[in-house]
């Protein structure tokens, strides 16, 4: 992901870039992708952070409009991680905090929440799987090793595999729901009381052997040992491990009874990218590969939150400040696509937006939450200084 650029010219297109978004003019068609040149706009403050991570103040008063962005090299000695609010399910907090107690650089808000502490989309940290959700997320994730990025509409694959005979079990979702006849599903500790193993199930509960690993060719290794396995009126305890649960007197419950205390299992999670570790959704995409992709043209300008990867692999997260009249009346999706492809973006995600809106840098929340305060949210993307300690 380094640059093959020299620097001077990557300073020139970035001070480019930056004129071209500043002249967005107000549009007809409120999605319309539209520049005009000679708007009066200005770089209100640009500031180094560190090594790899420069943090971008625009304004354009004449929209008005105000936008904020992190220009983010992982070459450097910085990590993108991915984390959801708290240590579990339901999970909510201000993103001041969650910058705060994971010693982040900075962060922005990140996938929209479904009202009870977890994620629309499926979500990853640190090589642990949060849920599985419905099918055409749309979602994007950064390899362990910082090198690589991802966007697009993976297909969420889990499965358990007993390592003795080499028998698969096929999970029909992970942290999500109670499962009905036919069904196996998975719960982890990262589930917590929103996502807790079900009662009057048959289960099997497996304790963890190592930490998560990268697979070949792609997704995410982890190996257990069967601890016990029962059908019982109460939920079986994850004691820091994997239940897995299945409705009583089926075939799946027949096959999870027949595990034995000791047996190793490895749990496999997989978006189809390899070294996926950390990985979050969005909706809607707005470039990929450099193109750009249907949006909503009919949305109004709203607060936006958005993650772009440029062609020379730098990573853009950026806040537009929204639903204030005088300060910054926000973005349209196709406005929101222009500010990030004239920033250099070939790639790009919207995020959760809204109230939700929100950077934070160096503990300082640098725009303006449309709700007049921090709102609450189910988790966030941040930049660390070093190596990610949870990896």
């Amino acid at each position: 992901m380094k640059p093959v650029h020299p620097t001077i010219r990557v300073l020139a297109n970035l001070a480019a870039a930056v004129l071209l978004v500043l002249a967005i003019a107000p549009a007809d068609d409120a999605g319309a992708d539209r520049a005009t040149s000679g708007a009066r706009a200005r770089i209100v403050k640009t500031r180094k952070i560190a090594p790899g991570l420069t943090f971008i103040r625009i304004v354009r008063r004449q929209v008005p409009l105000r936008a904020f962005v992190l220009r983010v090299d992982l070459s450097k000695a910085i990590t993108l991680d991915t984390t959801i609010a708290d240590d579990s399910l339901p999970s909510r907090r201000q993103l001041s905090r969650i910058v705060r107690n994971h010693d982040a650089l900075a962060g922005v808000n990140g996938d929209p929440g479904e009202g009870l502490g977890n994620t629309v989309h499926p979500f990853a940290q640190d090589g642990d799987l949060l849920h599985t959700a419905g099918p055409d997320a749309e979602m994007f994730a950064v390899s362990k090793d910082e090198s690589s990025t991802f966007l697009g509409n993976p297909k969420l694959k889990v499965n358990v595999t007993d390592q003795s005979n080499g028998h698969v079990f096929t999970l029909d979702r992970w942290n999500r729901r109670a499962p009905e006849p036919g069904e196996i599903v998975g719960f982890s500790p990262l589930g917590g009381t929103l996502a807790s193993p079900p009662s009057f199930s048959c289960s099997v509960r497996l304790l963890p052997q190592g930490p998560p690993l990268a697979a070949d060719p792609d997704g995410v290794d982890r190996d257990y040992v069967v601890d016990v396995a029962a059908c019982s009126e109460a939920p079986l305890d994850r004691h820091g491990g994997v239940v897995l649960s299945t409705a009583p007197g089926t075939d799946e419950a027949e096959q999870l009874l027949a595990l034995t205390p000791g047996t190793p299992m490895r749990l496999h999670w997989t978006l189809g990218w390899p070294n996926v570790f950390d990985a979050v959704g969005g909706d809607p995409i707005l470039l990929l590969d450099g193109a750009s992709t249907q949006v909503c043209v009919s949305c109004a300008r709203q607060p936006r939150t958005a993650i772009g990867v440029t062609a020379t692999g730098k990573i853009l997260l950026v806040v537009i400040d929204g639903r204030r009249a005088r300060w910054s009346r926000g973005a349209t999706l196709g406005e929101l696509r222009t500010i990030l492809r004239d920033l250099g973006a070939v790639d790009a995600l919207n995020l959760d937006g809204g109230g939700s809106s929100e950077m934070v840098v160096e503990g300082e929340v640098v725009n303006r939450p449309s709700d007049g305060r921090e709102r609450r949210i189910t988790n966030a993307v941040l930049i660390l200084p070093g190596a990610d300690p949870g990896e």
